[in-house]
């Protein structure tokens, strides 16, 4: 492998490390990541004539730490000559010797984490910013993934800095109700990145595996650093049942195989087991009425089920019941729809969706009219069946999904 490629590697699983321990000393993310590029710099110029180091990570740390102290020492002393122009400087506190230099890896990426996700930042930034600071991805990646340009995502990244600076948000984990709150944000976030992986919105990938793996990897690392909190094991449960389908969602020529169609021994058993374990942590830390919880035990069902006709549809919809309660949403609806069609007919599922029709929230939502298509294809509606399917063909911005939708139109 090549340096070049070597450093790529080491700074995609130390990155979150790295930025996180520079912040501590820095206490502005922005400059931590100044600092931490700095390092990488320095590492393809040295790594080719020294070696890889030992331990590369440390490494960067230390090169990091270095220009972060000496950024510091600049800015310290440009502010002496500006402010305290004439003062004897021996008789001056050293303003970097309290610096808290040890590197306390686990706390420092959990304040990373909390600090990308403020609810300060809208959802976009948060993102953006979770992705590039925590996991590491280049400006280009993200780009490609959610398929913008790669000046928008370094706009939002600049600009998500500076709204972070600018209202002085502490590189710290919340307390009491802040935290609940925060912890709301962080999962958000790191679900959105794995559902963008899972399902794109755009583009001719139906889906894209390395952000459902980022994804994954930063809700282990919340789940590690968050033990008792139930909901961090449920998304990270949830996350690993829908991962486990992935190389059975794609036929040989790069088709959608939906769920029902799927060869299940494709499914990764293994990824399935650990989930499944992890459900029940969650649930027996007393999460199991909590949203990600839920999802996850729903997820759960179809893992269990050796084939489709084994899926236990009854507990399904009652889970979505719950989480209709809990959190009620038009998307939410629209799976209970699904579930109650499977577990008391189509015509059942249908009086469900058709009154979803009017809702503002699913007036572009594909996924509607692709429900309405199915449901009415089962009670031999052909031709409203296909109007919807066509409807949804064209709402979709996936050419893997629009292909599937405009199959099922001419199949009516």
């Amino acid at each position: 492998m090549s340096v070049e490629r070597t450093v790529e590697a080491v700074w995609r699983i130390e990155a979150s490390r790295v930025i996180a321990g520079l912040m501590r000393i820095t206490r502005d993310l922005g400059t931590a990541e100044d600092v931490a590029q700095d390092a990488v710099v320095a590492a393809l110029e040295q790594w080719p004539v020294s070696g890889v180091p030992d331990n590369p990570g440390a490494w960067l740390m230390a090169i990091g730490r270095r220009r972060a102290v000496d950024a510091i020492r600049r800015r310290v002393t440009l502010q002496r000559k500006v402010e305290q122009m004439g003062r004897d400087g021996s008789t001056e506190h050293d303003p970097y010797a309290d610096l808290d230099l040890d590197v306390h890896v686990e706390d420092d990426v959990l304040r990373l984490m909390f600090t990308a996700c403020h609810p300060v930042l809208g959802a976009d930034a948060r993102i953006a910013l979770t992705l590039k600071a925590v996991a590491g991805l280049s400006t280009e990646e993200i780009a490609r993934a959610f398929v913008v340009p790669a000046s928008t995502i370094a706009q939002r990244v600049v600009r998500a800095k500076r709204t972070l600076a600018d209202a002085e948000v502490p590189f710290e984990v919340p307390t009491g109700d802040e935290l609940t709150a925060r912890v709301e944000s962080v999962l958000e976030v790191v679900y959105l990145v794995f559902n963008e992986g899972y399902a794109a919105t755009a583009g001719e990938q139906w889906f894209r595996t390395e952000l459902c793996q980022e994804a994954m990897r930063l809700g282990r690392i919340l789940a590690a650093l968050t033990p008792d909190e139930p909901e961090t094991h449920g998304l990270v449960a949830l996350m690993e049942i829908q991962a486990s389908r992935l190389r059975a969602r794609i036929g040989p020529d790069g088709e959608i195989v939906t769920l029902l169609e799927q060869d299940r021994g494709r499914w990764d058993r293994t990824l399935i087991t650990h989930a499944l374990a992890t459900l029940k942590r969650a649930e027996a830390l007393g999460g199991a009425g909590g949203w990600y919880v839920l999802q996850a035990a729903i997820a759960a069902c179809h893992a269990r089920a050796g084939s489709p006709e084994d899926t236990d549809w009854v507990r399904i919809a009652s889970l979505y019941a719950v989480l209709a309660r809990i959190a009620p949403s038009p998307i939410v609806e629209l799976n209970r729809a699904v579930a109650v069609s499977m577990a008391d007919g189509p015509a059942a599922g249908l009086a469900i969706a058709d009154a979803l029709r009017d809702e503002p929230a699913l007036r572009d939502y594909h996924l509607l009219p692709s429900v309405l298509g199915d449901l009415l294809g089962k009670l031999g509606r052909g031709a409203q069946a296909r109007a919807e399917f066509e409807r949804a063909a064209a709402m979709t911005g996936n050419e893997r999904e629009r292909a599937l939708l405009l199959a099922r139109a001419a199949s009516c």
